[in-house]
């Protein structure tokens, strides 16, 4: 009896420090860039995809624009200008979109932070992502993707 009751006690401990291979609230993060240059702007995209047991949590997109064209360069002022009227800041529903400019290097950089969770549907929609909050793709197809449409991704 005492030999049950051991081997069933070192059962229970080890499924308890183990938690049977499941990590609860197994948090990853999928961060994929694709790089393009035309007529002088080179265009840098970092998309940061963090999952929460494989589940899309949060996304966060930076575009990173850089003028080389001397061109475009003394038509700072208007590119600025048309950029901006795209591209308005905000803060609300669970979605923000933040820009930052750097005159003195002719970078232009739009920050888009998605919460899925708690983003209503109807801001979703807005910004292009409907049916987001419904997307069961996996960290590992979402990778697949990104990596088959050109992009460079991993995970961390």
């Amino acid at each position: 009896m005492k030999k049950v009751s051991i081997v069933f006690l070192s059962l229970l401990i080890i499924v308890l420090m183990t938690g049977c291979g499941i990590a609860k609230d197994k948090e990853k993060t999928l961060v994929c860039t694709t790089t393009e240059s035309e007529d002088g702007i080179n265009v840098d995209e970092v998309i940061s995809m963090t999952y929460k047991n494989d589940k899309l949590s949060y996304m966060k997109i930076e575009v990173n624009t850089k003028v080389t064209d001397t061109d475009v360069q003394s038509n700072w002022d208007a590119f600025k200008k048309s950029m901006d009227e795209q591209n308005k800041e905000f803060d609300k529903d669970g979605i923000s979109l933040k820009v930052e400019k750097n005159d003195k290097n002719y970078e232009y950089k739009i920050i888009l932070g998605v919460d899925v969770q708690n983003a209503t549907e109807e801001a979703l929609e807005e910004q292009g992502f409907d049916g987001l909050k419904d997307d069961d793709s996996t960290l590992e197809e979402t990778k697949k993707e990104a990596e088959e449409a050109g992009a460079v991704c991993e995970v961390k």
